[in-house]
């Protein structure tokens, strides 16, 4: 009887340090997360995308702290969260990046300007949400790509102050 208490309570301690181990684990962790900005090359030109390759876009009609996205918007074009320390790759310069209180949270802007991401995007179509709702790609030197993806189009431009 004495050793089954004594089992009894050395598997307890373990399974109080494990627990304790993941919870500090995990803490450490995320604290230690950074949201990573990149850009990429596309048929739009160069634009920013996420860590995981996913397009960015701005909203034309945000004038923060004002947001236009709200809602239900928000599950159709997420909101770039800004998670720990925000890093810049592939092009993207970090000292454009910065953060701002949004309506999804803090979110990551890029030269003032609020990032979302699309949920219709897909591999084989990662620019779909282009033009759609006032949305739009933006380039790593922070302009708004206004330019169609149809390859019918004829032309497009790019507005760095909208």
């Amino acid at each position: 009887m004495r050793h089954l208490k004594l089992l009894i309570v050395a598997v307890s301690g373990a399974a109080a340090l494990a627990s304790a181990s993941v919870a500090f684990g995990n803490g450490a962790h995320a604290s230690s997360a950074s949201t990573v900005v990149s850009a990429k090359k596309t048929s739009l030109g160069t634009i920013l995308v996420t860590s995981s390759g996913k397009t960015l876009y701005v909203d034309k009609a945000d004038k923060p702290p004002h947001f236009a996205c709200t809602g239900g918007c928000l599950s159709i074009w997420p909101p770039l969260k800004a998670n720990g320390t925000l890093k810049a790759a592939g092009g993207a310069i970090a000292a454009d990046l910065g953060k701002v209180k949004g309506p999804g949270g803090e979110q990551v802007t890029y030269k003032g300007h609020p990032l979302y991401t699309f949920v219709s995007d897909t591999k084989s179509n990662p620019t779909s949400g282009q033009g759609q709702n006032g949305f739009f790609v933006v380039s790593s030197t922070g302009s708004m790509i206004t330019k169609s993806t149809k390859a019918t189009s004829s032309g497009g431009s790019t507005s760095a102050g909208w």
